[in-house]
């Protein structure tokens, strides 16, 4: 018998909505919602939401990253509550790694129209996998008739995949692509200014300046300009990709099958002699730009503050790059970031040298303040340790809360498509590991506070200064940065140059000595 559902106080509610299905978006999601939170309200039920948007087909529990969260918790909860079992997913993987979940912490699974008692019913457990398998079967079947579909139209030159290439309109009758010329002006104003040697960075520069917006009707990006004089629908060609998910090295990957490529599939924006000289000339530029970008510690050695600068003004990560006269040398890139009035990142760069002597000199000091703590400590009782350790759990959970609001926010993000899903996979994994960090500490300062030792927090602000003298001395960057990052969270870099100042040479002493600060982020 399933838990009386007066027995039932407190559930996890998930929620999933696919990314590849053009009819869920943003109001499935909060149809569903509200249908559960009714459901949980008319049984007096408590609940707390895990949602994302991604397909149901993805086989890896790490890809589902609120459904992992939900699992690793799944203590806290009387039961699941979900829209329907397809909703947890569609792989028959995932779906018996839940299910074993919830026979081993003995939770039912609730929808408003069906109850799986999976920890204590064999019909239920037969009626989830007969389920589980009938929406695997169902999903690949879908998958490959529509797959098929999709080959035979891009074989005629019809639009079938994606979103249509912003200066284009599709004809709903036809299939086909139009050109929309209020939109298309745009994207010819681009290939010319391209065409004038104008990089990515100044080409978005002028847009914004000038009032021109994206597809999305905000301020151009970087990415959005490199995808438009990359994409090859603007000089009339149709390109569709059959690929296929291969795991390899621990990773998913994707191979192309078969690529089918439709010349003159639609009306050319771009003539295709101009289009084919831009994309030359961008490779070639690319090739020029990546001997002094920093490269993969595989490729290149790897620098002391690698991945951990960001900028001061805008708060995202800066690059850290190669001198042009010197090869040995390395600076940080002036920022390129855009702020969100569309204006550009007013943060300049400067030598990795200077930024990385300033950063030591912040760390002796560190360490300096770390012995000035560790002769207070020893004056103080196990009262005052115990408080300050509540504090730092009170900022820890702060700081947990926040992250996940944020993970939340990445579903609007990728349905209003203002980011691109490599990008929201890219963010999503860095949010992922700042939440796992912060559990870790989380649970650090628990066994702190449960087991309050005066003399293990002095040996803990010992060891760290040890740490940082090892820093200092060490020849070997990349152990250097290994070390680094086990206590520095981020290191904020702002220099901000006045515009008089820009307006002079990049040779003027008081342009090139102006002064920059650092801001070091340390885990507690």
């Amino acid at each position: 018998m399933i838990k009386k559902l007066e027995n039932i106080q407190h559930v996890a509610i998930y929620l999933r909505i696919s990314q590849e299905k053009k009819g869920e978006n943003v109001e499935t999601l909060e149809n569903h919602r509200q249908i559960l939170i009714e459901f949980c309200e008319e049984h007096g039920f408590t609940y707390e939401e895990f949602g994302e948007v991604i397909s149901g087909g993805k086989s890896e529990i790490t890809q589902r990253v609120a459904l992992k969260r939900l699992l690793e918790n799944i203590e806290k909860y009387d039961a699941i509550a979900c829209f329907e079992l397809t909703r947890i997913s569609r792989n028959g993987l995932i779906s018996q790694t839940v299910k074993q979940y919830c026979i081993d912490y003995d939770k039912p699974i609730l929808t408003p129209y069906q109850s799986y008692d999976l920890a204590n019913s064999e019909t239920d457990r037969l009626l989830f996998d007969v389920g589980s398998m009938i929406s695997s079967h169902e999903h690949s079947t879908i998958g490959k008739r529509s797959k098929a579909n999709k080959m035979q139209m891009s074989k005629a030159g019809l639009h079938v995949s994606g979103n249509v290439p912003f200066g284009y309109k599709r004809n709903n009758e036809t299939k086909k692509l139009e050109i929309d010329e209020d939109s298309a002006a745009t994207i010819r104003y681009i290939f010319q200014l391209h065409s004038e040697g104008l990089g990515s960075f100044k080409i978005r520069d002028i847009l914004n300046n000038e009032g021109y917006k994206s597809a999305t009707g905000k301020a151009f990006n970087l990415p959005s300009i490199k995808r438009i004089i990359r994409n090859p629908a603007y000089k009339g060609t149709l390109v569709f990709n059959n690929r296929k998910k291969i795991k390899r090295n621990g990773k998913f990957e994707y191979d192309n099958i078969e690529t089918i490529t439709v010349e003159n599939a639609h009306p050319a924006i771009i003539p295709p002699d101009i289009w084919e000289k831009a994309n030359k000339d961008r490779k070639e530029r690319a090739i020029r730009s990546e001997r002094f970008r920093e490269k993969p510690s595989s490729k290149s050695k790897t620098t002391l503050l690698k991945d951990l600068i960001f900028c001061g003004v805008c708060g995202r990560k800066m690059v850290i790059r190669k001198e042009h006269r010197n090869n040995e040398e390395y600076s940080i890139k002036r920022c390129e970031y855009l702020l969100p009035n569309g204006e550009k990142c007013p943060n300049s760069g400067k030598s990795l040298n200077m930024v990385a002597a300033k950063v030591l000199h912040g760390l002796l000091q560190f360490s300096e303040d770390m012995e000035k703590t560790e002769q207070e400590l020893k004056n103080k009782n196990v009262d005052e340790l115990h408080n300050r350790n509540e504090n730092k759990l009170k900022q820890i959970e702060k700081a947990i809360a926040e992250n996940t609001q944020k993970q939340k926010n990445l579903i609007e993000l990728a349905m209003d498509g203002l980011f691109s899903h490599d990008e929201i996979r890219e963010k999503k994994q860095e949010l992922v590991n700042e939440l796992e960090n912060l559990k870790n500490r989380k649970i650090e300062v628990l066994e702190s506070i449960n087991s309050v030792s005066i003399e293990d927090e002095i040996q803990t602000l010992r060891e760290r200064r040890e740490l940082i003298m090892d820093i200092i001395n060490i020849e070997d960057e990349e152990q250097g940065n290994e070390l680094l990052k086990q206590f520095v969270k981020k290191i904020y870099f702002t220099r901000v140059i006045p515009k008089n100042l820009l307006l002079k040479s990049t040779r003027n002493a008081e342009r090139r000595e102006y002064p920059f600060e650092v801001q070091i982020e340390f885990y507690d």
